[in-house]
């Protein structure tokens, strides 16, 4: 099963699958007479998997227009697609983030100095105070005064600017940390949450296991057939709208995720299992009713259904204990006809 975009990249193919892949990809990668390394196989082993489709249209363009796919052209395809140009990122927010704390530290030690040069400054017109005895000094020493208190405000004010805009910069910084965090949980293709947030998702909600909860399985059934009659895209739409739905019911209580390839999850938070058994039916049957179209046709593809697998947290569980038995009522609903739901 191809993984789900996420950073850093998670794959979840089976053995077998896993192989096909290596058996496909090897030939692609010495053709191209680029080393065996890490970075080179990931490219290819994406473009055999059919998951990433960008990365698919970018190197089958290069490949209709003959041009060379070198080891510098798939670092930079890996950086971009399979790493979701996220270190290019982390590394300009970090950038950006050094320059705002030097900025910073020169400008406070500037007002520092500055303080410092008008303490001394009054400092010695308090000495000189004490042994004047004309008007004249007295006018001059107080004009030093009113210069330095000036100079001081001056530079509290300018100080108090450069924080004003350190502390904006900051934000700008902030919100883009929040998008790459935000980017890295989510899986491209759906915009559900992907493996990787699943996974921390899960080991937070097995240390809570006060509140009733549960895992819900979906897999579309018969996937296969549908990538193989009408094509990956249409097969794409598919799972987006799927999605969607999952999306809806989730709303802003439960978490929708895409486990792997036409592999979703649900984990339902502060629920019993009448309730999570009613959403997950609600799913279920909407799914089957729908009638997806092909792309400028009226045709209908035909019924589409999903099989589902729904256990309830129990105060023993570890991720994989919670995994396991929603993978097993999975497999029974798929075992007993597929497009129901069963419970472990």
């Amino acid at each position: 099963m191809p993984n789900p975009s996420s950073f850093p990249p998670v794959y979840v193919d089976e053995a077998q699958q896993a192989s096909e892949n290596l058996r496909k990809a090897l030939p692609l990668v010495n053709k191209h007479k680029t080393p065996v390394n890490p970075v080179n196989y990931a490219v290819w082993y994406e473009y055999v998997s059919g998951n990433n489709q960008e990365l698919a249209n970018v190197i089958d363009n290069r490949l209709s227009k003959n041009e060379p796919i070198t080891a510098e052209v798939t670092q930079k395809l890996y950086e971009k697609y399979v790493l979701m140009g996220m270190p290019e990122r982390l590394e300009k927010t970090s950038s950006g983030l050094k320059i705002v704390v030097d900025n910073t530290l020169v400008n406070i030690t500037k007002a520092e100095s500055t303080t410092d040069n008008v303490l001394v400054n009054l400092s010695n017109s308090q000495q000189e105070l004490e042994n004047c005895d004309s008007t004249e000094e007295l006018k001059n020493l107080l004009g030093n005064i009113i210069s330095s208190s000036q100079l001081m405000t001056e530079s509290g004010n300018e100080l108090k600017q450069e924080l004003i805009q350190s502390s904006e910069e900051i934000s700008k910084l902030k919100k883009e940390l929040e998008a790459v965090k935000k980017l890295a949980e989510t899986d491209a293709l759906t915009g559900l949450l992907n493996r990787g947030a699943f996974n921390n998702e899960l080991t937070d909600l097995c240390r809570q296991t006060a509140v009733e909860s549960a895992l819900v399985m979906f897999d579309l059934d018969h996937f296969k057939n549908i990538n193989d009659t009408f094509g990956h895209l249409l097969g794409d739409k598919v799972i987006q709208f799927f999605a969607s739905l999952l999306q809806k019911h989730a709303g802003e209580q439960h978490l929708a995720i895409r486990y792997g390839g036409e592999e979703m999850a649900m984990i339902m938070l502060d629920i019993n299992q009448r309730e999570a058994l009613k959403i997950a039916d609600a799913i279920r049957s909407s799914f089957a009713k729908s009638r997806l179209k092909k792309k400028g046709s009226k045709d209908s593809i035909g019924q589409v259904t999903v099989s589902v697998g729904l256990t309830m947290l129990r105060s023993t569980d570890s991720p994989q204990d919670l995994i396991e038995r929603a993978d097993e009522a999975l497999y029974l609903s798929k075992e007993n006809g597929r497009n129901r739901i069963s419970v472990r």
